[in-house]
């Protein structure tokens, strides 16, 4: 039997919709392996669900903007809160929380810390003063990491070329997983579907493009309402759903209006039943500047979507050219549009793409398939 100071693990991200949206299972999975997890995070409406999941959150005053002063008065906090609990392992995520969770671990002595990077802030279309950067800041925090854990092929080479965690080792997992049993669309209620269909005013002769993720300015919405004009002005008939809250609501109403979209646009905001949504959906779109792997690919896959993405770290990790949906050069927004219409014009194309992204989510990257990764790790480290 661990006593106390050998049984609690925190997990730590910027916000606590992070946490409840990839982390619970592997929450659950360690609480499964007789340890006490706690979490620490923003409050921003999910501390209730995780609590009600049986673990106890710290809210603390993270930004997710690096400057702002919060983020040393949430140090200051983090520090207490290791100090008194004597964790055996903190497993931090997401940037801020990240460099923040592992000074604090260091100085107070935690025995393990882990740290998942879900995408370098640092990447092959940010600018080079930034990536200088972020770059510097990853590997000073990489000093006090015992294990660092990527999640695609690309940073998983940068971690190791650039030596990024010096005292520690690299290990490379593919993602958070999908949950296929929730992502499956053989599941999904029909009653819903028609719920949604009726209040979009959607009927079988138009053609559903949908996207997911907060709306913010490097998920680049604005172009993928760009590269939908033209189509507009083909005389096609489409609805493009945006599953996501953000700043950016407005801004995208107006790009909606100025390419003649004020019809074809829904923003839905945040929606809990994802899988519905993307049920309804002929293809899914991502034209992201920077991603880990990005979860909302791999649900789209998952529910049988072929996917018309930017050739980007992370994507292309899920995405095969051709087989399970399209890559296109960064920017093209002509390409994207040329992509989407092809889609539109041969159903069958995108029907099989859809299921080849299925069985690659099924092969690779579901919960079942990562959970039994994560287990294996965590017991190397704690036992």
């Amino acid at each position: 039997m661990k006593n106390m100071a050998e049984n609690r693990v925190l997990f730590i991200a910027t916000v606590d919709v992070h946490i409840y949206a990839f982390h619970i299972p592997f929450m659950k999975l360690l609480r499964n392996m007789g340890y006490e997890v706690e979490v620490a995070a923003s409050n921003v409406g999910f501390t209730e669900r995780i609590e009600k999941e049986g673990f106890k959150v710290y809210n603390l005053p993270f930004s997710r903007n690096p400057l702002s002063i919060s983020n040393l008065k949430a140090l200051v906090r983090l520090y207490r809160i290791m100090k008194k609990n004597n964790y055996i392992m903190v497993h931090t995520h997401t940037p801020v929380a990240s460099f923040l969770g592992r000074i604090a671990a260091k100085i107070v002595g935690v025995p393990h810390i882990v740290y998942s990077v879900h995408g370098f802030h640092f990447h092959e279309y940010g600018s080079k003063i930034k990536n200088f950067i972020y770059c510097r800041l990853e590997k000073f925090a990489g000093g006090s990491t015992d294990v660092l854990i990527t999640t695609n092929k690309d940073d998983y080479k940068i971690a190791k070329e650039k030596n990024i965690a010096p005292n520690g080792k690299v290990v490379y997992i593919k993602g958070v997983g999908v949950d296929t049993e929730k992502f499956d669309p053989k599941r999904i209620k029909e009653d819903k579907r028609k719920e949604i269909l009726t209040k979009l005013s959607i009927n079988n002769e138009i053609f559903v493009i949908s996207s997911t993720g907060r709306l913010e300015k490097e998920k680049n919405f604005d172009q993928i309402i760009e590269a939908l004009g033209p189509i507009k002005k083909k005389g096609l008939r489409f609805k493009f759903m945006i599953a996501g809250n953000g700043s950016l609501y407005s801004s995208l109403l107006r790009a909606a209006k100025s390419f003649g979209l004020e019809e074809e646009l829904a923003l839905l905001g945040h929606i809990d039943e994802i899988s519905t949504i993307l049920s309804l959906s002929d293809v899914y779109v991502s034209a992201s500047s920077r991603e880990g792997l990005p979860v909302s690919v791999m649900e789209a896959m998952a529910m049988e979507k072929p996917i018309v993405a930017y050739n980007i770290r992370g994507v292309r990790d899920l995405v095969e050219d051709g087989v399970n949906g399209f890559l296109v050069p960064f920017k093209d927004i002509n390409a994207l549009a040329e992509k989407i219409l092809y889609l539109m014009k041969h159903p069958e194309v995108a029907e099989e793409m859809g299921r080849k992204g299925r069985e690659k989510v099924e092969r690779e990257f579901s919960l079942n398939i990562i959970l039994p990764q994560m287990e294996r790790l965590y017991r190397e480290i704690l036992e």
